[in-house]
């Protein structure tokens, strides 16, 4: 795959952890038509099939971590800035939906599991890049944080409240970050067929009724295409977000293309951010 020449993405350098998914490898492919130059992170243990045609060059850098572990994540944003020279983009694509059921029933094990992965691990990259951009003057961060950041979720406790958790990370650091020019927002992407999908079904009637209406539902229409995903990645990567940082926006019911000329206009609302509703 060739990087094309003069677009959004030209030269850019581009770390996405959890390419090797669904998400992920769509992410990958269009940043790279964009013309980034990508460091793409997946688990030493998983499948890497997806990323096949991104061959090793001066391009591309193919890394193996698992983002519970700091010491691994450090070191795989070092080698990407050492040999890229930069990092201007950090796209966090990694995630678990964590045990399916009843909270009094779950294993507390892979409860835990759960929170260290789609958690800790968002911790992990940031704490690796930031201090990168910083010194560079700059950079954008986006972490998928899912639909159960919005919303209860029964039956899906770890995957909700850990991505929740995200979102108010992204806040939190978009607050931190933003004297040093550094954005951060997070993307809900919608149902993507994907491993997490096959999870819902596979957990049958333990996901509860709701969820298997809406596996129904997603089975019926195909679901959101990676793509769109990906596409919603691209903006908020490129200069066209500049000024957009802390929020929450699904790449399904929110009309970012729409959102350029916008930014100064949004960022004066609470629009897209994690906030109580005041009981009367």
């Amino acid at each position: 795959m060739a990087a094309a020449i003069g677009k959004e993405l030209q030269g850019k350098v581009c770390f996405i952890a959890g390419a090797s998914g669904a998400i992920g490898s769509a992410v990958a492919e269009r940043f790279l038509r964009e013309g980034a130059r990508l460091a793409l992170g997946s688990h030493a243990r998983k499948a890497d099939s997806r990323l096949a045609g991104f061959s090793s060059d001066d391009t591309v850098l193919r890394l193996q971590f698992d983002v519970r572990c700091w010491n691994e994540v450090q070191q795989a944003v070092e080698r990407a800035h050492e040999n890229f020279g930069a990092l201007d983009v950090l796209v966090n694509c990694t995630g678990v939906q964590g045990p399916i059921g009843p909270a009094h029933t779950v294993g507390p094990d892979d409860w835990a599991r759960a929170i260290e992965i789609n958690l800790l691990g968002a911790f992990h990259l940031v704490r690796a890049v930031a201090p990168l951009m910083i010194q560079q003057g700059g950079g954008k961060i986006v972490h998928f944080s899912g639909g159960g950041a919005a919303y209860a979720r029964p039956f899906f406790t770890a995957y909700a409240a850990s991505k929740a958790a995200v979102v108010r990370l992204t806040e939190c650091l978009a607050g931190e970050l933003h004297e040093s020019n550094v954005q951060v927002n997070s993307i809900a992407p919608g149902p993507v067929r994907s491993r997490m999908w096959d999870e819902m079904r596979a957990a049958g009637a333990a996901a509860g009724a709701k969820t298997l209406l809406e596996i129904a539902q997603m089975e019926e229409t195909g679901g959101i295409p990676a793509s769109r995903a990906a596409a919603l990645a691209l903006f908020l990567a490129s200069s066209r977000s500049n000024g957009l940082t802390g929020r929450l926006i699904s790449g399904v019911h929110d009309r970012w293309e729409d959102f350029p000329g916008k930014i100064s206009t949004i960022m004066k609302t609470e629009g897209g951010t994690l906030r109580r509703v005041p009981l009367d």
